[in-house]
């Protein structure tokens, strides 16, 4: 049969006059040539080519502990696709360029010490990475390569569900410590609604880089938190080694503290916190909320699709890996 001709029909002749056809049986013909021809575009829908497989790298040091690769993973696998995600240790830029030129490259997180240190090979930066003035995520795009910052992300989107807007309205925030982290956080805080005399910056080691932070962000620098009221917030940026712990003034005002390391996974803050019955956000949340959204920009697949598949695969690694070993070790 010429493929170009038409498809048969019956002779009207057969349906009309002789009556051979019913119409319930003309029904199921009709109804039959529909269901091939769906399920053949089922096939062609099927058939459309997968994407092709990109490596996508975590730059920095140490990242051997990492998570992230994890979380990747558990993400491409999830959804399907070919990718694949691993450490790159490295302080080696041109390390970072060799692997970013590559034609199979999908994207990065950046971690320290090279989150200043690769704008030289980006083409865009986002309002956010122009914001904090350091970057996280690589997203290569029609040939250019992007800067974006999901930090700031991971700190909003667990704060959300305890700071709805009539609580953050009037009230104020802290920030501890002066680093990229607490730059990331002073935009999350403004994101959320704190208004800039309501943020506070407070790095008690070096009180001159609060100072400097505070006015490249237009909030207000503290030499002492312990008398400031209204508080709903505290977000500590600073290393556990640090052994920061809050005013006692502060954990009165039931603020959420949020700890951003997520390593170990109790600190001297964590702890405190809870004694003070305070809510407490770890930075294991911070990092799956910035993964996640790290993980919808380079492959467009949305958050919501792979958070739950993500989030429990990091967890349960996170409390076998960490949480039993402290456990185990706090026994002994």
């Amino acid at each position: 049969r010429d493929p170009r001709a038409p498809f048969p029909r019956p002779p009207l002749a057969a349906m009309s006059s002789s009556k051979q056809i019913s119409l319930r049986t003309a029904a199921a013909v009709v109804a039959a040539g529909f269901t091939a021809a769906t399920g053949f575009y089922r096939l062609i829908m099927l058939a459309q080519p997968s994407p092709s497989p990109k490596k996508f790298y975590i730059f920095g040091s140490p990242v051997d502990k990492s998570p992230s690769p994890l979380m990747h993973n558990t993400g491409f696998q999830h959804c399907g696709l070919p990718h694949f995600y691993r450490a790159e240790d490295t302080k080696d830029v041109e390390r970072c360029k060799e692997l970013i030129q590559d034609p199979s490259f999908g994207g990065a997180s950046v971690t320290i010490p090279m989150k200043e240190k690769l704008f030289h090979l980006i083409d865009e930066r986002s309002d956010a990475v122009k914001a904090i003035g350091a970057l996280n995520t690589i997203i290569p795009k029609n040939g250019k390569m992007l800067a974006e910052n999901t930090d700031w992300a991971g700190i909003i989107e667990p704060l959300k569900p305890h700071l709805p807007q009539s609580r953050v309205e009037g009230s104020k925030g802290i920030v501890v410590g002066a680093g990229g982290t607490a730059r990331a956080a002073i935009y999350a805080l403004k994101k959320l609604g704190y208004k800039d005399d309501s943020i506070f910056v407070y790095n008690q080691r070096t009180p001159a880089k609060a100072e400097k932070l505070a006015t490249e962000f237009n909030c207000k620098a503290a030499m002492d938190i312990s008398d400031i009221k209204g508080v709903t917030v505290l977000i500590c940026t600073l290393p556990p080694a640090a052994r920061y712990v809050a005013p006692e003034a502060i954990f009165s005002q039931k603020p959420v503290i949020f700890e951003a390391c997520y390593l170990p996974p109790t600190t001297a803050l964590s702890a405190a916190a809870k004694d003070a019955e305070c809510v407490m956000i770890q930075g294991l949340d911070m990092l799956i909320a910035q993964g996640v959204r790290q993980f919808e920009l380079w492959t467009g697949v949305s958050a919501s699709k792979v958070l739950g598949p993500i989030d429990k695969a990091t967890r349960d690694m996170y409390r076998k890996t960490y949480i039993e070993k402290e456990e185990g070790d706090k026994k002994e």
